[in-house]
């Protein structure tokens, strides 16, 4: 289920004192069952954008398209002035495949195919047993309560959590079972796509790359995920596509080994650690393709290769 986003723009407290554009004529295309960063500098715009796939937030103007769902304004536009009658047929047209649904009816449907797991989520668990939080979800959606259960139980597997932890208190555990136990709650209405926000934040340095390797079983199962994040670590070893976002625009959409060896300082982004240590041993004389290089085991092959070629 691809996500495109159509000359979508955003604007909190619009006609207000407090007036703020957070997206501008935003026309994107995120491809399904790949593992899609999208980062940039606080406030370019990052968190406003997804809040716009699950219908969280409606456009200003313009629409996104998640199969056949369309989240659009809530008023129609109105049609810009001058145009020919070939122009204005076709502005109908549009108009007419833009506002053929009913958003208000179709949006309890969406949110079961868009998981959205905010950052530190584990705040907003709030049932007295693991079981019953995350059976929570799917009984939001109509689920009969012992399908429910069940759901909750394989969600929990799929995290590392096993029966031992069904009964327990969500309040008792660690901060990363806790963390687990979110992601779960999603998990058990089987999203098609699942958006995570800063996921390994707060995070030990074990539970984060725990964390990031489910997300990477998820995909492999055929879910799309989309990481919002400001590591760059984490695009370098998990991504496959990375969206670059400033100032509410689209600036850079493109593989993550394109991006790296950019100067990312005027995103306030830095070069993942372990490309940045590969290109100062090539320019301390070290002949190295730091092309592909996404972790530890890439550039000891790669130093290997260039000893073996030297």
């Amino acid at each position: 289920m691809p996500i495109e986003f159509s000359r979508l723009s955003f604007v909190y407290n619009p006609k207000s004192p407090f007036q703020s554009s957070a997206l501008n004529d935003i026309s994107l295309l995120l491809p399904e069952k790949q593992f899609i960063a999208i980062v940039g500098r606080t406030g370019s715009g990052k968190s406003t954008l997804i809040q716009q796939i699950n219908a969280l937030l409606s456009p200003t103007s313009g629409y996104v398209q998640i199969g056949d769902f369309i989240n659009h304004p809530e008023k129609k536009p109105k049609r810009p002035k001058g145009l020919n009658d070939e122009e204005k047929a076709a502005f109908k047209k549009e108009e007419r495949r833009i506002y053929q649904k009913h958003k208000s009816k179709d949006i309890k449907a969406l949110r079961k195919r868009v998981g959205l797991v905010f950052q530190f989520p584990e705040y907003q668990l709030f049932e007295e047993t693991v079981e019953k939080d995350v059976a929570f979800g799917p009984k939001n959606f109509g689920v009969k309560k012992e399908d429910a259960i069940r759901s909750a139980h394989e969600a929990l597997l799929r995290v590392g959590l096993d029966e031992s932890f069904f009964q327990r208190s969500p309040f008792e555990l660690s901060g990363g079972e806790k963390r687990k136990v979110a992601i779960a709650g999603i998990l058990a209405t089987s999203p098609e796509i699942l958006i995570v926000d800063e996921p390994t934040a707060g995070l030990d340095p074990a539970a984060a790359k725990e964390t990031m390797e489910l997300f990477t079983k998820i995909r492999d199962a055929g879910t799309t995920v989309i990481l919002v994040t400001h590591d760059m670590d984490l695009v370098a070893t998990y991504a496959q596509m990375v969206v670059v976002m400033e100032n509410g625009r689209v600036e850079k959409t493109c593989a993550p080994s394109e991006l790296f060896g950019q100067d990312l300082t005027q995103y306030s982004l830095q070069n993942p650690r372990i490309f940045d240590f590969a290109l100062r041993l090539k320019q301390k004389g070290l002949t190295i393709d730091t092309e592909g290089i996404r972790s530890v085991n890439d550039l000891a092959e790669a130093i290997i290769r260039s000893k073996q070629n030297g």
